[in-house]
């Protein structure tokens, strides 16, 4: 690199060099030379090694900079091959590896293939060949043995990748009983999928444990690869479900939490709302036996009042019913709270115990933490038993009131004696109102009356009590509710903006918050059929909706004028200020009393349980700050975005059957420059006839599929697999990919390189 030396530099025939110490060094000027971006030294890029500096005499540099390397084989050519994919296979910092990647599939037979045994590298694989060697066949195998669901990019069978993979196992796997086990792994973990053609059963393994019976969805949970069939990605945007999932599957573990939390507090929702329901009836029962009660108590005064022939004495035993009543009545409602509570006593008991042995779970902590955890488990053992002794003593404390000869019971059975003595008194002065039969007779089935809606009142009265308040609690749960489709919302709407990026501005993602509201119209529908509510109103209704500015806080408004309307007394009448969204909406008042006769409470929450959706947009940039809609553009405008999106994310395996299919020719090279970064974070796997993706992508392992017997098409099999560094794989490589070593040279000659 000395001054006048460009010539000798440029006749250099070497693709890499080493220099001593680190390539942070090396300037600006260098750099650019390096990178072949200097005409005057030859414009050819080269490979740079940093390697320890150990020419001082303390040697402190030996062993300071480092180079990695990625071969196949410690070999001269592999060393070469590096040096020409410099861009993937040469790294002056630790290198970065998938941390979650298929390892090996394993055909135990096929009646095309025969076994297979392929072990995945955890970066880039091509499966090549030519037609009908088999290359489609090891995808559709990998896929089937992880239960992916395919992407669809149509309604007709022929373009149904999943019926064809079907066909494809009943027609070459299950006539010779064929497994396919596929190991992956995650996070340093090992799995195997293990898939039967004949039996259909799928058996999973994590780690070192047994295998276990497991169905699709566990198996797509764990690892949910993103995989296309052949010429699918030019045709996904045809679907919006198939565009969605690329914004869906890099936050699929965010969303699935999300959706878990909104399913357990639907079932809350749900439950609490039966007391809900319970609680309001007993309200309105409430109301009506406090009103009998008290019609009664007055109706029984008054005929006690007209018993005219009566002593002093057996006026004021008359008189003094109602407070020997309202006493006896006391004396039952205290004594069944009391045991009510002695009741929950014990019941707080039995759990303070099981807390306090909950607490030796933390026993068994690292070392380190040793001091603090017993100071924590000190500290919460002294409130356990704090609360333990207190309610244990109040236990005992009740227990000893309620023995015999106790003062409590000893004054209780006077007060009972008294208040039976007085019943007997009552009787006898009624007895002795001989002139007053008929009024006797109608007090004594009044009083009854009146006892018995008092008994019934006190039991319907402890009932409400133990309710608590479930009308807040609702409000509460339906708040969260609601926060839990914002938070979905928001996942979702943060991955649109990640999106737009990683296409590098040529998708446009963005939500709709609340637009999809075709379900609940849908349930709507069903709800209300019967009522003589056009559909027009309905529509009209959804319409508005869709038009608010905030349609899920709208929707919510709607629903509690819904409910509203559900809670009117049969003869009730409501005006329009009542339900002033719904009469904005286009549902006027004579609709909606038309709908109280078929709502009830359990469609009404089905109702109200039933999500708003997020509808995406996605959009194309033609150019600068002008955009089409994404189904407007042309398929290899749509291919390229999304699989520059793909080759932006990371994450779990990527999978595509002959990309090249789907792309411009003139973006292969952007494609190929994209791979080298991808493959650090993300596992490729690709079936191709295009040389640059295989060669010029740096595969880390190529298979190559041959015919069974040559030109035959109806078996294939696996002839070599392993790193571009094997002779015998370049050769394959120019055979099938170039058309062979003379085409090749004929096409260079003719090209003039």
């Amino acid at each position: 690199m000395r001054p006048g030396m460009q010539s000798k530099y440029k006749e250099m025939p070497c693709v890499g060099g080493y220099l001593d110490g680190s390539v942070a060094s090396i300037g600006t000027g260098n750099a650019r030379k390096f990178a072949g971006m200097d005409a005057a030294w030859g414009s050819k890029p080269l490979a740079l090694f940093q390697t320890s500096d150990s020419r001082s005499d303390t040697l402190e540099d030996l062993g300071k900079y480092s180079t990695w390397v990625k071969w196949a084989e410690p070999t001269a050519e592999a060393l070469r091959q590096a040096c020409l994919g410099y861009q993937s296979r040469i790294s002056q910092q630790m290198p970065e590896l998938p941390s979650v990647f298929i390892s090996r599939i394993n055909v135990s037979n096929s009646k095309f293939l025969g076994p297979i045994d392929v072990a995945f590298n955890s970066q880039y694989n091509s499966v090549i060949g030519g037609r009908g060697t088999g290359k489609s066949t090891i995808l559709d195998y990998l896929r089937w043995g992880l239960c992916d669901q395919a992407a669809q990019a149509g309604d007709d069978e022929l373009a149904d990748p999943t019926v064809r993979r079907e066909k494809l196992v009943e027609q070459t796997l299950k006539p010779v009983s064929g497994q396919v086990e596929v190991y992956f792994t995650i996070n340093e973990i090992p799995h195997v999928v293990r898939r039967d053609s004949a039996t259909g059963e799928i058996l999973l393994k994590v780690g070192d444990d047994e295998f276990e019976k497991v169905r699709e969805s566990h198996v797509r949970s764990l690892l949910p690869i993103h995989a296309y069939s052949q010429k699918q990605l030019s045709s996904v945007a045809l679907r919006v479900d198939e565009l969605t999932r690329f914004v869906t599957s890099p936050v699929k573990r965010d969303l699935d939490a999300v959706d878990q939390r909104i399913s357990e507090l639907a079932g809350r929702i749900r439950e609490n709302y039966a007391k809900v329901q319970r609680a309001q009836h007993l309200d309105v029962t409430i109301r009506q036996q406090r009103l009998a009660k008290r019609s009664l108590a007055e109706q029984a005064a008054n005929l006690r009042n007209s018993l005219t022939d009566l002593s002093q004495d057996d006026r004021m035993v008359l008189d003094s019913k109602p407070d020997y009543d309202r006493i006896g009545q006391s004396l039952q409602i205290q004594e069944r709270d009391l045991h009510q509570v002695n009741g929950s006593a014990a019941a707080l008991i039995n759990e303070l115990e099981q807390v306090s042995r909950g607490l030796e779970d933390l026993i068994d902590a690292p070392a380190h933490l040793n001091d603090l955890v017993t100071a924590v488990l000190t500290a919460n053992r002294s409130a356990i038993e704090g609360l333990h002794e207190a309610v244990a003593a109040g236990a005992t404390a009740f227990a000893q009131t309620q023995e015999a000869g106790s003062t409590s019971q000893l004054a209780k059975t006077a007060l009972e004696r008294e208040i039976s003595d007085f019943e007997i008194r009552y009787e006898e002065v009624k007895q002795r109102s001989t002139s007053h039969q008929t009024h006797l007779k109608e007090l004594a089935q009044i009083e009854a009356q009146r006892k018995s809606v008092a008994d019934l009142l006190q039991q319907h009265e402890l009932d409400r009590r133990t309710l608590g308040d479930p009308r807040t609690l609702h409000s509460e749960l339906r708040s969260e509710f609601v926060a839990l489709f914002w938070e979905r919302s928001s996942l979702l709407s943060e991955e649109c903006i990640r999106l737009t990026k990683l296409s590098q501005g040529l998708l446009r993602a963005s939500i709709n918050r609340g637009r999809g509201i075709n379900a609940i119209e849908q349930k709507f529908r069903a709800t209300i059929q019967g009522s003589g509510v056009r559909g027009g109103r309905v529509e009209q209704l959804f319409s508005g909706l869709r038009d608010e500015s905030a349609p899920l806080a709208t929707w919510e408004e709607v629903l509690n004028e819904i409910e509203s309307i559900l809670l009117l007394e049969a003869d009730a009448q409501h005006t329009s200020e009542a339900t002033p969204n719904l009469t904005r909406l286009g549902f006027p008042i004579a609709d909606q009393h038309r709908i109280r006769t078929q709502i009830t409470p359990d469609s009404w929450l089905d109702l109200s349980l039933t999500p708003i959706s997020d509808e995406p947009v996605f959009e194309y940039q033609t150019k600068e700050e002008e955009f089409i809609a994404f189904s407007a553009a042309s398929a290899g405008q749509q291919a390229t975005a999304l699989l520059r999106v793909l080759l932006s994310q990371t994450g779990a395996p990527l999978i595509i059957d002959q990309p090249e299919d789907d792309l411009d020719s003139q973006v292969i090279q952007d494609v190929v420059a994209q791979i080298w970064k991808t493959k650090s974070g993300r596992q490729i796997v690709f079936a191709s006839h295009n040389a640059n993706l295989v060669v010029n992508g740096d595969a880390e392992l190529v298979v190559a599929c041959d015919y069974r017997k040559a030109g035959d098409q109806s078996g294939g099999k696996i002839s070599l697999q392993g790193a571009i560094d094997v002779p015998g794989l370049r050769d394959e490589i120019t055979k099938v990919m170039e058309g062979g070593e003379k085409a090749f040279r004929l096409r260079k000659e003719r090209y003039g390189f």
